[in-house]
């Protein structure tokens, strides 16, 4: 019988450079996200509210332009779960950003891999180095140091870090139950149908916990709201799609660990935010941590890859 062997496709040296340009571009806007929340001086439900209304405006007349379609029934019941995981983690992540430092919530937000490698490993039976978690430890205490340091200038808070857990669980319950939603369909048809559903999951948010909210903004506050949702809520998305063509998860994996850092240039740069000498010591292990963890799953993807390989070509 036939040997199938799997090879795989070499990257176009200019396809990848234009791959790697995009990436950047793609972290230098997450990055700056966190930092004109507190520009915009209006609560994060707002923020998160009315962005998520415009992405959703944005993403149909994507899809129709890109797709010339509409919102379909099975998309939209395919994308419920993590529709409302994506709004209420933005919700938080917005309110939570709001009410304590950009260091310390991009820094408790980057902790996403320590929920999501081992669910991942538990729900889809992947692989999992027991040395990828251990090194969760040294990001952990980079963590602590970086939180129970911080400036005493009243901008750090508690009430924050817990919004920002929050956001941090829904996030992974995001990652996790979008994976089969995100196989076969276009970044148009995804976005387009959970941007919606994530704007209704923020609406009770900001009726219920903080009424009268949605309704009070400024001039400054929809300039933000326009920025953040064609910075973040589009572009980034979009050239996210297009560096994932031809630059490595790996590489994609490893380059995004310094968003935190670069969020806190920006409050630095941007908000006058003051950062302690032992707090950057701090995020250094974060980022170490992060970087290990990157690596060991990133290897333990390859294996499996090839060993696969190894099945098919031995098959016949």
């Amino acid at each position: 019988m036939t040997r199938l062997t799997l090879t795989r496709p070499k990257l176009d040296r200019h396809g990848r450079a234009g791959g790697l340009l995009a990436l950047v571009a793609v972290i230098l806007c997450f990055s700056m996200g966190s930092t004109l929340v507190k520009l915009s001086h209006t609560h994060g439900v707002t923020i998160a509210f009315w962005r998520m209304c415009l992405c959703s405006l944005i993403w149909w007349a994507i899809l129709w332009f890109s797709e010339h379609r509409w919102l379909r029934l099975d998309d939209l019941k395919a994308s419920l779960i993590p529709g409302l995981a994506f709004g209420v983690n933005i919700t938080a992540f917005f309110v939570g950003v709001t009410k304590t430092s950009v260091a310390s919530a991009e820094f408790t937000g980057a902790l996403t891999p320590l929920i999501v490698v081992p669910l991942g490993a538990y729900f889809f039976k992947e692989r999992m180095r027991p040395g990828a978690l251990a090194f969760g430890a040294i990001s952990m205490v980079g963590l602590a140091i970086v939180l129970f340091n911080a400036p005493p200038n009243g901008e750090f808070s508690w009430g924050g870090i817990a919004w920002i857990g929050a956001a941090l669980s829904l996030w992974a319950t995001y990652l996790l139950t979008s994976r089969a939603l995100r196989q076969g369909r276009t970044v148009a048809v995804v976005m387009s149908h959970i941007t919606p559903i994530a704007a209704l999951a923020a609406l009770p948010i900001g009726l219920i916990a903080f009424p009268g909210e949605l309704t009070t903004f400024t001039v400054r506050s929809w300039v933000f709201i326009v920025i953040l949702g064609v910075l973040t809520g589009t572009l980034a998305h979009g050239l996210m799609v297009f560096a994932q063509k031809s630059v490595p998860i790996g590489v994609i994996s490893m380059l995004q660990v310094s968003q935190p850092a670069l969020a806190s240039l920006w409050s630095v740069w941007l908000l006058d935010s003051s950062i302690r000498a032992i707090q950057i010591l701090g995020m250094a292990l974060v980022i170490l941590g992060l970087i290990a963890i990157t690596v060991q799953t990133q290897r333990t993807k390859t294996l499996e890859l090839l060993a696969s390989e190894g099945e098919l070509a031995g098959a016949g």
